[in-house]
């Protein structure tokens, strides 16, 4: 073979000149390099999609739903006899009347609890079992009742007479919440106290409106179980300089209650603000973080947009709004990286740093977004009043307000002022006074009355005289006569607050700084004071009456509940 000088490419039995092997080459070039171009293409696209995909996919507590698992325990009878387990005559001492009987039982058992069950509940498909006669407890029965067990949170049993020993031992074997159908005559009082004092978790109802009611408490339970709390901390991992009555032991709380706590550095979150290069942030230097982006401020900016044409009232500049959405936004951003779902951060351990200054910023409005969407956020590090915030949210299906709540005492005929409220509020109140109460915090919201549905007319004012510290302005006023619940966890996290008034006016719409609040009637103002000082300040207020549902709350999570 005569070998040309300089490249050739040999293909089988015959050589191709070196002009046309280069021709070649150029192709397949071109070829890889669009090839290369294409699936850069697709590979960015698809981040992009992921990106958008996981943008806000903070695990709301809104979500969590209670698995309830409901079972029909029947009996047959193998013989024909009357006596004291069974009543009858004719056909109805029949095996064949038994089973049609069963069948009938188990088809309105599923019809009544399908019926009753509330939204916040997953309804799973319901097992049926039978024994006969002999009482027999056979292996493959508990078998099938504890399908999938592991998915299930209560299960509800129908069964009767001759049958109580196999919802004892299914307590026994399982440990899981149970309880007996309502209208289950002599059944409810027998088994329960038969669970309840092996040291079991058992429930029974006097109707289903009372179960519906208990479904919603054992879902808020597990919402606070499915609670994971990210604290923006300064100084101390428990508590802020302004939040002493804090709970004593998060250890203990998470032990209690299944609440996660997960800590970020306030330095690092007022650095990630800035939308500098992620790995530049002075506190994590070279670590690639998660500031805010170009992308993040055109949604910024969105958002603040709508917040001041939504408004009847702003009385701060555009671009101060702005920096507290800003705030906000990272947050959420954060809550995202750390897999929470509530949020809290400390006001005078952070203030004093001066970076909210220098930043613009407060996180009022993070907290009022927050609880309007869903998101448990509390100001000051307060965690007590957080976990209220999720117990009253997962109850009522409306966003919280937490505040200072104090006694309004007079002197001379007038109102003590308590910081910037004074007699000049109450003017225009005639009824009695002697059983007032105020709660103030510049964190209220939109969606007091319910998520959902229409939101509330609001202003938007700053907290700082200087301008900066986007709040949420709501006048309490318009719900004068409105029935309200409050509550506080101890700090022992042993015991539980519950209280209820009426609201009489609302102050502070049209002022700065924590200068807005609502005043309320208790029924006993000095009953009311000598047990709050066992729980602390900030009390969480909803509109409605829970005091009911708090109550069921407080024994099933094994904790006092004070009334007031």
């Amino acid at each position: 073979m005569e070998y040309k000088e300089g490249f050739f490419c040999e293909s089988k039995d015959f050589l191709i000149n070196i002009q046309n092997c280069e021709q070649v080459m150029r192709e397949i070039r071109f070829t890889i390099l669009l090839f290369i171009l294409i699936i850069t293409f697709i590979i960015k696209q698809s981040i992009g999609s992921v990106k958008k995909e996981n943008k806000n996919m903070i695990q709301k507590l809104a979500d969590v739903k209670l698995n309830v698992r409901p079972i029909f325990i029947g009996l047959i009878h193998q013989y024909r006899y009357e006596g004291p387990c069974r009543f009858g005559q004719g056909e109805e001492l029949e095996k064949d009347y038994d089973i049609m009987a069963n069948m009938e039982l188990y088809k309105q058992f599923k019809e009544d609890v399908k019926k009753h069950m509330p939204e916040e509940v997953n309804l799973l498909e319901p097992i049926y079992v039978e024994r006969d006669d002999w009482f027999l407890s056979r292996e493959e029965m508990f078998e099938k009742m504890a399908e999938g067990i592991e998915n299930v949170d209560f299960y509800l049993f129908s069964f009767g007479i001759g049958r109580g020993d196999i919802y004892v031992e299914f307590a026994q074997r399982y440990h899981k919440p149970q309880a007996v159908m309502p209208y289950q005559c002599c059944e409810a009082a027998v088994n329960t106290s038969a669970v309840r004092n092996r040291g079991f978790e058992a429930y029974a109802y006097r109707n289903w409106e009372d179960l519906t009611v208990h479904m919603k408490v054992l879902r808020t339970r597990k919402v606070l179980a499915s609670t994971r709390v990210l604290l923006a901390s300064r100084f101390n991992s428990s508590r802020s300089y302004s939040s002493s009555d804090n709970f004593v032991d998060l250890n203990y709380v998470t032990e209690k209650l299944g609440v996660q706590f997960r800590y970020l550095n306030v330095h690092e979150l007022f650095d990630q603000l800035h939308m500098v290069d992620p790995a530049s942030n002075p506190t994590l230097p070279g670590r690639k973080a998660y500031n805010i982006t170009p992308e993040d401020m055109i949604e910024i900016e969105k958002i603040s947009d709508e917040l001041i044409a939504g408004a009847d009232e702003v009385r701060m500049e555009r671009d101060m709004v702005i920096s507290s959405v800003k705030a906000y936004y990272l947050v959420n951003k954060l809550l995202d990286v750390y897999g929470c779902n509530a949020f809290t951060i400390p006001c005078p351990d952070a203030c004093s740093t001066r970076r909210l200054n220098e930043e613009k910023i407060t996180f009022c409005l993070t907290h009022s977004l927050n609880n309007e969407n869903g998101i448990p956020s509390a100001c000051e590090f307060d965690i007590n009043a957080l976990l209220g915030m999720t117990v009253m949210e997962s109850l009522s299906h409306q966003a919280a307000y937490m505040g200072n709540t104090n006694a309004v005492m007079y002197k001379d005929g007038k109102m003590i002022p308590l910081q910037g409220f004074s007699d000049e509020d109450l003017k225009h109140i005639t009824d009695e006074r002697e059983n007032l109460y105020l709660t103030f915090h510049s964190t209220p919201n939109r969606n007091m009355h319910g998520y959902g549905k229409e939101k509330s007319s609001y202003g938007l004012a700053p907290f700082a005289y200087s301008g900066f510290g986007a709040t949420i302005r709501y006048d309490f006023s318009q719900d004068a006569g409105k029935e309200i619940t409050l509550m506080r966890f101890a700090p022992d996290a042993k015991r539980l607050f519950v209280g209820k008034g009426k609201v009489v006016a609302g102050s502070g719409y049209d002022r700065v700084n924590c200068d807005e609040g609502v005043f309320f009637a208790v029924e006993n103002q000095e009953d009311f004071f000598y047990k709050q000082i066992n729980f602390g300040n900030h009390m969480i207020i909803t509109f409605g009456n829970y005091v009911k549902e708090l109550q069921m709350l407080g024994e099933c999570l094994g904790m006092e509940v004070v009334t007031a």
